[in-house]
């Protein structure tokens, strides 16, 4: 494994509050394998499972510089909360050495988060500014992988007149990065007040989903597919209401539950390989609500994670129902596939075997029930619309 200490700093366990409960209960900063200051860089074998990497960069911010102190807030609130299940270890690497430039950390947190995943270790990226993505995206570059991304946020940062990355326009240098190495961009919980028309024109030229905040609470069930169908997640904490979260820009949001609950979802597909939680600042903060909100989201995450099924339909399909469903109006078959695990949903999109090595992780689509039932009524699901376009077309 390449040397990661060349990149992270070593945590101080003097700063942080009592990690033992005061009944003595385990608690995660007892059970988690930690990068401690005055000890050797901790062993990854093959039984951890998952890394936490904190980022203190927040140079490339507009409007939010002081989320570089998060990583070191929420471990705070993480440490003392108990597990119930420790079938696998964690590690807590510590956090990202800054580089002399912004760029330079972008390049640091790629070698770090492309060693773990070379590693089968799935990244949780806590703090800095939301830029700090780019590092985590370029990892997938640097092994090759073309991946699925699902942005959690209120708003949608495409500003392109800016020639510098920062978290304002980090979503267009993503979309315009070469070589691309994205498939789909999918944007969900978006306040239509915070987002320009010409913002969702892009996305619908591109044939990219997105799925405002309304949706999301109304029918949050029908988002776990696009949530299913992601590699890489990102959550920005201006998502939550900022009663919820006091550090968000908006009265309006998520409520930390509904947070939580997507957090959850990502942690049980079998698919996702990296998660990003982004743009909490505690200088905003009100007695460390938002940094608890989010330790409980990594705690739901692990919940999740815990309760992964092995349940992707690629390669063996003997442990799924297979439906054909013909729709007159399309001259290909819809071929459905439930699990036998899990009961989850995905749908075939048909394509040539060069398209199916290219996107091996991309042409079965997760979806729900609900489609299966759309298609034997003759209407083509959309998930399978955008992805049959992307590759066929």
């Amino acid at each position: 494994m390449k040397n990661l200490e060349t990149y992270l700093q070593p945590l101080d366990l003097s700063q942080f509050e009592t990690i033992i409960t005061e009944n003595h209960f385990p608690t995660w900063g007892e059970k988690l394998i930690i990068n401690k200051q005055g000890e050797p860089f901790p062993t990854l074998d093959k039984t951890v499972e998952i890394a936490i990497v904190g980022v203190e960069e927040d140079r490339a911010s507009l409007r939010n510089v002081g989320c570089g102190k998060a990583a070191n807030e929420i471990r705070k609130y993480f440490y003392p909360l108990m597990p119930q299940d420790t079938r696998f270890k964690i590690a807590d690497l510590g956090n990202l050495k800054l580089g002399q430039s912004v760029r330079d950390s972008y390049f640091a947190l790629a070698e770090v988060v492309s060693t773990l995943l070379q590693n089968n270790i799935l990244p949780i990226v806590i703090g800095g500014s939301n830029d700090m993505v780019i590092g985590t995206y370029m990892a997938y570059v640097n092994i090759s992988q073309i991946i699925n991304i699902l942005n959690v946020d209120s708003h949608l940062d495409l500003i392109s007149e800016q020639e510098e990355v920062s978290d304002e326009n980090y979503i267009h240098k993503l979309l315009c990065n070469e070589p691309n190495y994205l498939f789909d961009y999918t944007h969900i919980a978006y306040q239509s007040y915070f987002v320009d028309k010409k913002a969702l024109e892009m996305l619908d030229n591109l044939r990219l989903e997105y799925c405002r905040l309304g949706q999301v609470q109304s029918e949050l069930e029908k988002v776990e597919p696009m949530i299913r169908d992601a590699d890489m997640v990102i959550l920005d904490v201006n998502a939550i209401r900022a009663s919820d979260a006091p550090c968000s820009t908006s009265p309006h949001g998520l409520y930390g539950e509904e947070f939580c609950k997507i957090v959850n979802y990502a942690g049980m597909s079998d698919k996702l390989t990296s998660i990003c939680f982004t743009g909490i600042n505690p200088d905003r903060d009100i007695n460390g609500r938002t940094s608890h909100i989010v330790a409980h989201a990594l705690y739901y995450f692990i919940d999740g994670y815990m309760w992964r099924k092995r349940d992707f339909p690629q390669k063996d399909k003997s442990n799924y129902y297979k439906f054909t469903v013909l729709v007159e109006e399309n001259s290909d078959e819809l071929v459905f596939y439930k699990s036998k695990k899990s009961g989850r949903w995905w749908v075939e999109v048909p394509c040539s075997q060069e398209s199916k090595y290219k996107y091996f992780n991309h042409y079965i689509v997760p979806c729900n029930y609900e489609d299966y039932q759309s298609a034997m009524e003759g209407e083509v699901p959309a998930r399978w619309l955008i992805a049959y376009n992307k590759m066929n077309l």
